[in-house]
């Protein structure tokens, strides 16, 4: 039951605490340090790990019960929701996936293969959300985000293999790191937490295990761009957060309806909304995307560090209506090269082609653009805005030597 009296946890129960967070790291260190290369790596992997976890959960299983924070008549509802949000998460990323890309399974789809599967994955499953339903139970009484994001930390550190931080060698694989895996990880951990605090392990274990059961079992998967996972992996949860939180108050009777209207979580939903969209604008979801300047060529007209609108060009209509004075989008040897059309040719062997060249160029491109190579065309320029994403792309992934000028 929630109120909002003082709660102290007690000195067995911290103690306890201590001997789970003491656990977990040991079944960290035994899956990433080098002293268990004598364990066959299957063995390791499919036999000892698994043991370890169900270890956990008995060991979890025979502490004193303590039970979760949130009023028993809401718990079967927090069931559903819980398994709803799943769905729609699950959902959420397969659109992603047909907007950026489907891609097969890597996982083995054969009975023996789905059942070891379920062994390594729902042992695991079971021991973490036991152990995050105690830590976060034992902590507090009333919502207490410091706690949810201490053990969110946690629980999204001991996530990755310890070669997944070594191997970030620049500050753009860091920040890249974190966008596609560590800030999703945590906002999923953050929500499981809630999850955990309302209703107990099995409120986190149907959200998390629904998804986790996806990826496993699915001979389809969504290979999504990094900043569409970015999006989708931490937007979702906050979203969900928001509003179970604000069903559950209105539901219980905590809060007067009207004081959850204030709270406006139609608001926070129409935000992230909005946040979803612009992110999807940028990665090129809509007829018309954005594209950062990163050369001179095109001076004084666009400048390095300008936003450049590109309105795709994806049927024969949208080449004829292309004319000479026109600026163009195309790619060459995969860099994305953006110059003014000057010449039209229409060659009855090798079909129209576009003469380019960039306004600060000395002379024109060498090659003829042809028309399985254009993007789009530009359509409006913005100044100076790109400037952080060329900060962030300072490793110099495209040379500019190799960009025509």
């Amino acid at each position: 039951m929630l109120t909002g009296e003082e709660f102290l946890p007690t000195r067995r129960s911290k103690v306890r605490c201590f001997i789970l967070v003491l656990l977990i790291l040991i079944i960290y260190l035994v899956e990433n340090i080098n002293i268990f290369d004598f364990i066959h790596n299957i063995s390791l992997t499919y036999i000892l790990k698994p043991i370890l976890w169900i270890g956990l959960a008995f060991v979890v299983w025979k502490f004193p019960r303590i039970r979760p924070k949130g009023y028993l008549r809401q718990r079967k509802s927090i069931y559903l929701w819980a398994l709803n949000f799943a769905i729609i998460y699950l959902i959420i990323n397969f659109l992603g996936g047909i907007i950026d890309e489907l891609g097969k399974s890597p996982y083995d789809h054969s009975i023996k293969g789905i059942l070891i599967n379920i062994l390594f994955v729902g042992s695991m499953l079971v021991g973490r959300e036991l152990t995050r339903s105690y830590l976060i139970n034992s902590f507090t009484k009333d919502e207490n985000y410091i706690v949810f994001i201490l053990i969110a930390i946690f629980m999204t550190f001991t996530s990755f293999s310890s070669g997944q931080y070594t191997k970030l060698q620049n500050l753009k694989d860091v920040v890249q790191f974190i966008a596609e895996y560590l800030a999703p990880t945590f906002a999923e951990n953050f929500f499981a937490g809630y999850l955990a605090y309302l209703a107990g392990p099995l409120a986190s274990s149907i959200y998390m295990g629904l998804i986790e059961g996806f990826h496993l079992f699915s001979p389809i998967l969504p290979d999504l761009e990094w900043i569409t996972k970015a999006l989708i992996g931490i937007l979702c949860p906050i979203i969900f957060m928001v509003f179970l939180q604000n069903v559950y108050y209105t539901s219980s009777k905590q809060v007067k309806k009207s004081e959850v209207e204030k709270e406006s979580t139609a608001g926070w939903i129409v935000t992230s909304l909005i946040s979803i969209l612009v992110v999807w604008f940028s990665v090129g979801v809509f007829p018309i995307y954005p594209s950062v300047i990163a050369t001179g060529s095109m001076e004084p007209g666009i400048k390095p560090g300008d936003i450049i609108l590109v309105e795709r060009i994806v049927d024969m209509e949208g080449v004829n209506d292309l004319k000479v004075g026109d600026i163009i989008q195309f790619e060459r040897d995969g860099i994305l090269i953006s110059h003014r059309i000057i010449e039209i040719n229409n060659d009855q062997k090798e079909g129209i082609n576009f003469i380019t060249k960039g306004d600060n160029n000395s002379d024109k491109d060498s090659d003829p653009v042809k028309l399985e190579n254009i993007r789009g065309k530009i359509v409006k320029t913005i100044p100076k805005i790109g400037w952080p994403t060329l900060l962030i792309k300072s490793e110099d992934d495209i040379k500019l030597d190799e960009i025509e000028f």
